[in-house]
């Protein structure tokens, strides 16, 4: 499979995955209450932890390694395997105690179906990273939409039978299980039951700083929603943030996901340092232009399209979107760098900078919880904020990429201005169509923001765009003059 072809059928994964994820989604949040989905973002954390502590990062060593053994991989999933049995254990034996720390006895069943699947789910790590390996972007396209179409009808099924929350159970937790199944018929691959004590130790010496690196990226990502659902007294704040969370995450996933996750595979297939430099270049310039285009429109757009999708009772979530939609963007830019981190095996450094998020964000919500909602959405993005900066001045010192800071920064302008010149000019029509109809205003200020992009790209014809509208327009066989 050809460069253009993992792009391609990586994006229509997580494309296809938002569309679907976020019809659901809208679907259960007119059907659900806010407290429904405040009593799964109130452990989401331990989700978290334990998805990234049954992997420890083995399974970028598996990618990292250039040709991996059959024995190899066996390793690998016997240890996921014990982990994720043993983790599975912990959440179905201290279900009651957390259920008793948070104050709601709902979080039993939650707790104990998370553990069960989640066992399911460490069995599918190593699947997964061998189709990735082998370049198989349009088997693990299929597995996930599959596995997702499966776990999205459950869930309306039991939503609509008046199940609660049990139905987000359906949707966010069995997922893991339905992936394991159908993971073993799309790779036919099944491991020997062998493990090799050397293959595990030099997978864990590169894996384990990533692993911690993960968990701690974890604990900031979901510490919000738990210091909400423990010092707030109704579920419903929990809901509030976890659904301007998430809304916000889908667009951002689609893009991290659709370009690093494979690029990392492909940076370090490469070889050729100046290749590789020139393919971190273009990569950087891409994911500045496609997340601040992303951005731009989450600014802009937040407030009509939840009112009109969502319903008045999700309004309160519309400023959570606008400030974690900048911790996204930075979160991309983020990740581009961790993956450059990773291509040359500093994965202590990026061990390191995850503390240093977490710790900076915890610092920050330890002083100001107690002022809100907004204030803790606030905390989010400060962390990820320095941690970004110190990720481009190491990885610049380290002569990691080719570019100096300041041709990087012109490399950011020359892909960022025009995304920001179309997003001020939907902020006026925004502005000047406020009174009209919701769906109106969503219809104006979308096609307002899409068409200055078009125009003013065509006109003056910048090269990051260009670059784009080639690579889309060549990849649907329109013929370019």
């Amino acid at each position: 499979m050809g460069n253009s072809s993992a792009y391609k059928w990586s994006f229509f994964d997580r494309g296809g995955l938002a569309v679907i994820n976020f019809t659901v989604n809208l679907v259960l949040a007119r059907m659900l209450t806010k407290a429904d989905f405040g009593l799964l973002a109130m452990i989401a954390i331990f989700t978290g932890i334990a998805q990234n502590l049954s992997s420890c990062g083995l399974s970028d060593g598996l990618i990292h390694k250039t040709d991996p053994s059959e024995d190899d991989y066996s390793t690998v999933f016997m240890f996921n395997a014990g982990v994720g049995l043993l983790m599975g254990l912990i959440f179905f034996f201290t279900a009651p105690l957390i259920a008793a720390y948070f104050g709601h006895d709902e979080l039993i069943v939650i707790m104990r179906t998370l553990g069960v699947c989640f066992f399911f789910q460490t069995m599918s790590y190593v699947q997964e990273t061998r189709l990735r390996k082998e370049m198989q972007f349009r088997k693990i396209c299929l597995v996930h939409l599959g596995a997702t179409v499966t776990v999205s009808v459950l869930g309306i099924v039991a939503a609509s039978r008046g199940m609660g929350y049990k139905a987000l159970i359906c949707t966010q937790i069995m997922l893991g299980f339905f992936q394991f199944v159908y993971y073993l018929i799309a790779s036919g691959w099944f491991p020997r039951l062998v493990f090799r004590l050397k293959a595990f130790k030099e997978f864990f010496s590169y894996g384990v700083h990533l692993m911690i690196s993960y968990i701690a990226t974890m604990i900031g990502s979901n510490i919000n929603t738990f210091v909400l659902g423990r010092f707030y007294s109704s579920p419903s704040q929990s809901g509030v943030y976890y659904q301007g969370a998430k809304f916000a995450n889908v667009p951002f996933s689609v893009s991290e996901s659709s370009l690093n996750s494979p690029f990392f595979v492909l940076a370090s297939n490469e070889t050729n340092p100046e290749r590789r430099r020139k393919l971190f270049s273009d990569m950087f310039g891409t994911i500045v232009a496609v997340n601040s285009c992303i951005l731009m429109m989450m600014l802009v757009m937040a407030g009509p399209i939840i009112d009109l999708l969502y319903g008045l009772k999700w309004h309160e979530s519309i400023p959570i979107v606008r400030i974690l939609a900048l911790s996204e963007f930075l979160i991309c830019i983020k990740a581009f760098y961790q993956t450059v981190c990773k291509v040359y095996g500093r994965t202590k450094f990026v061990r390191n900078m995850g503390f240093m998020s977490t710790a900076i964000q915890l610092l920050f919500l330890w002083i100001f919880y107690r002022f809100g909602i907004i204030a803790i959405a606030w905390t989010q993005v400060a962390g990820i904020a320095i941690v970004t900066i110190v990720y481009t001045l190491y990885c610049h010192r380290k002569a990691m990429m080719s570019v100096r800071i300041r041709e990087l920064a012109g490399i950011a302008i020359r892909s960022a201005w025009l995304p920001v010149v179309s997003g001020l000019t939907a902020i006026v029509v925004l502005l000047a169509v406020a009174s009209m109809p919701v769906l109106v205003v969503c219809v104006l200020v979308g096609l307002t923001y899409g068409a200055v992009i078009i125009l003013l790209g065509e006109w003056l014809r910048p090269i990051v765009y260009v670059q784009i509208r080639d690579r889309i327009l060549r990849r649907h066989g329109v013929e370019l003059r």
